[in-house]
């Protein structure tokens, strides 16, 4: 039934039974005093605006038996300070977090693929979002006004972000974006949230791609993101770099200088030392692959043979 307990302003706390499959759209708009709720296993289904407006709400679990938000699901939980999102859930609706001005944390799953228009708009308390390996696709203003965020990862998965997504985020201090190719964006994404006092971090084979294409263009430093730029170690020390079968070898007069290896996208995958004008990472990366191999505070890029 929808609305069935909507505006039960008195209401402190209700017990789901397990024969429940679905949770109709605003079955609990407005409650106010609800603090907690416990989903059971058997709900499948989170109907629109369900817990809109429920303003004491500070904790809810949910099953991994769910598997689609409604809209505005969330919307104004201004007391709600943690979220897990289940690995069963693959959209999150329009305007299902907006307003959720205590939320601190979220744990969204690599089962997502599409993060909805203003769904965590508003939420000022933000600090950090990482976007899993799996989201091809943000809304517009998913994260706008989200006052407090200092810090983005976006994964290489990502192709598409929506105008205003992250803007109005004056906080904004850094950015990792994972993506080899530049997502496709509104130039105003980052709008108001001062990209010039901001760093950006991206894989390295990409780094001219983002400083020649707004919005990524406008941030003040754009760097690789293994915190590097990537080029040439210096002529006056010879270095000769193979990598063959999953092997970097590094030789050269170097001896005492760190190595590091990372994928295109920055991952470590190993480390050593140069020692007897030596140094080896053992990798699992195949041929053709693309690894950074960081010598010192220099990088060069190579493919894997």
């Amino acid at each position: 039934m929808l609305n069935i307990f909507s505006e039960c302003s008195n209401l402190t706390s209700i017990t789901i039974p397990n024969s429940v499959t679905t949770i109709g759209s605003g079955a609990f708009n407005a409650c106010s005093k609800l603090t907690s709720i416990d989903i059971p296993n058997s709900v499948t289904s989170i109907g629109e605006g369900t817990f809109s407006r429920c303003s004491g709400l500070t904790s809810i679990t949910i099953p991994n038996s769910v598997t689609s938000f409604g809209y505005r699901v969330f919307y104004g939980c201004s007391s709600l300070t943690s979220i897990t999102i289940p690995n069963s859930v693959t959209y999150i609706e329009n305007e299902a977090f907006y307003n959720c001005t205590a939320l601190t944390s979220i744990t969204i799953p690599n089962s997502l693929t599409y993060i909805g228009n203003s769904a965590f708009s508003g939420c000022s308390s933000l600090t950090s979002i990482t976007i899993p390996n799996s989201v091809t696709s943000i809304g517009q203003s998913a994260f706008y006004d989200c006052s407090s965020l200092t810090s983005i990862t976006i994964p290489n998965s990502l192709t598409y972000i929506g105008g205003q997504a992250f803007a109005n985020c004056s906080k904004l201090e850094e950015v990792y974006c994972y993506a080899e190719k530049v997502p496709s964006t509104n130039t105003s994404i980052f709008q108001n949230s001062y990209p010039k006092y901001a760093t950006l971090y991206v894989p390295a084979s990409a780094i001219n791609n983002y400083k020649t294409k707004a919005p990524w263009s406008e941030f003040g430093t754009i760097k690789a993101i293994d915190g590097t730029s990537v080029q040439a170690v210096k002529e006056s020390v010879p270095v000769l770099i193979s990598a063959n079968n999953g092997l970097i070898t590094v030789k050269g007069e170097l001896d005492g200088e760190p190595v590091a290896v990372y994928t295109a996208e920055g991952k470590l995958l190993g480390s050593g030392t140069m020692s007897g004008g030596l140094a080896t990472v053992s990798t699992s990366l195949g041929a053709g692959t693309v690894a950074i191999v960081k010598i010192g505070q220099k990088a060069v890029k190579v493919v894997m043979r």
